[in-house]
């Protein structure tokens, strides 16, 4: 695996994505790590709750983002060779539609406060953690930058940036967690606002020059909803914990969230591998060379599945003893861990296939594999807290 990786990364096409994977990689095992010792600091109860509020307010904005990042990172990649004179009116235009949308969100947020908080958390003393919730979906706003830098192919300062909202996301909601909650997810927020300094002083120095306009209303429509489309279809995963806590208790749900973080690490290697391979299979589909693109995805195949075979085994084998070592006090979180790793493991190959499909410009076909993999996850966590 480690020899097929690298010899993906040394190709001109995969090194920049490469870095961004390194990056990514890091950043998620951080997360992983700290939301382990931030759980064991709040308990199973505001351990749910915690990860309803920042589930629900993290997933929010992508509903409304209108697939508004991507066509920035698509476009300002087009216009800043050709039509260098366009990339004012771009920006401007697609960040208003962003800046619009939020402003409507958050608004509709605040009329519906006391709503929410009976509806996901049931308990109407817990409406004071909509506020920071509302913090969250303000500050992911600021992610827009990324994607700015992404379309000015400014890789290593989009990996930097990258690396550092979520893993300083993290970090400084643990040390806030010990206040509570609220604190938690006030300090989650900071990394974003952190995280995106040299983003947006990257977009600040920018000389935009004029603004000559086009028909930008024909690249939204033809363009960023059909992708806002997929993009949402793509992120279900996120309402999942917010749906449970509709039907279960906190505790329950925060039993059910543990375990949940090990699906998410589970995914870590197909993802990561995911995304370097992704470019190589869109430059093999530009030099028609789709036969090699079709062999690297079944090389790929039989690289992962030693990793499942082993990740399997380890999880019935020695995942009893494991909780009971370090996670004594989730030991209800043991069957949920058992069941989500393993069907982690085994979605792993749909997240190979799906990037693939990503790469060969086939959008319905991933978006029928990606709504698939979320309907039978949500299936699945039903069952397991039914």
């Amino acid at each position: 695996m480690k020899k097929f990786v690298l010899s993906l990364l040394r190709t001109d096409i995969a090194k920049s994505s490469g870095l961004i994977f390194i990056a990514t990689f890091l950043a998620n095992l951080i997360v992983f790590v700290v939301d382990i010792f931030i759980s064991n600091v709040l308990g199973p109860v505001d351990f749910g709750i915690f990860r309803t509020i920042f589930y629900l307010f993290t997933f929010l904005p992508m509903l409304i983002d209108f697939g508004v990042n991507m066509t920035l990172t698509k476009y300002i990649a087009e216009f800043k060779k050709r039509n260098k004179e366009r990339l004012g009116y771009l920006i401007r235009y697609f960040i208003g539609i962003k800046l619009v949308s939020f402003i409507a969100l958050i608004i509709l947020v605040i009329l519906l406060q006391n709503q929410l908080t009976l509806i996901f958390l049931k308990d109407p003393s817990l409406g004071y953690l909509i506020v920071p919730g509302i913090v969250l979906t303000c500050v992911v706003f600021l992610n827009v930058f990324q994607n700015i830098l992404l379309g000015f192919q400014e890789f290593k300062l989009f990996a930097l940036s990258q690396f550092l909202v979520t893993a300083s996301s993290a970090v400084f909601g643990y040390l806030l967690s010990f206040f509570g909650v609220f604190y938690l997810v006030l300090g989650w927020s900071m990394g974003y606002v952190f995280g995106n300094i040299f983003s947006i002083r990257f977009f600040m120095k920018q000389k935009l020059g004029k603004k000559k306009s086009f028909d930008a209303k024909k690249i939204f429509k033809n363009f960023s909803l059909p992708l806002h489309a997929v993009y949402v279809i793509n992120s279900m995963y996120y309402v999942i914990v917010p749906i449970l806590s509709i039907f279960f208790s906190q505790e329950a749900v925060g039993y059910f969230s543990f375990a949940f973080l090990f699906y998410f690490a589970a995914m870590l290697i197909p993802n990561a591998v995911s995304f370097v391979i992704m470019p190589k299979v869109s430059e093999l589909k530009g030099l028609d060379r789709m036969g090699d693109a079709k062999r690297m995805l079944i090389k790929v195949f039989k690289l992962y599945t030693p990793i499942v075979i082993v990740g399997i085994a380890g999880v019935l084998l020695i995942s009893d003893i494991i909780f009971g070592m370090f996670f004594q006090s989730y030991m209800q979180s043991l069957f949920f861990f058992k069941v989500l790793v393993i069907m982690s493991l085994l979605f792993g190959y749909n997240v190979i296939y799906t990037y693939y499909l990503q790469g060969t410009g086939k959008v319905k076909k991933f978006a029928v594999f990606a709504v698939l993999q979320n309907v039978l996850l949500l299936a699945a966590s039903f069952a397991l807290l039914a």
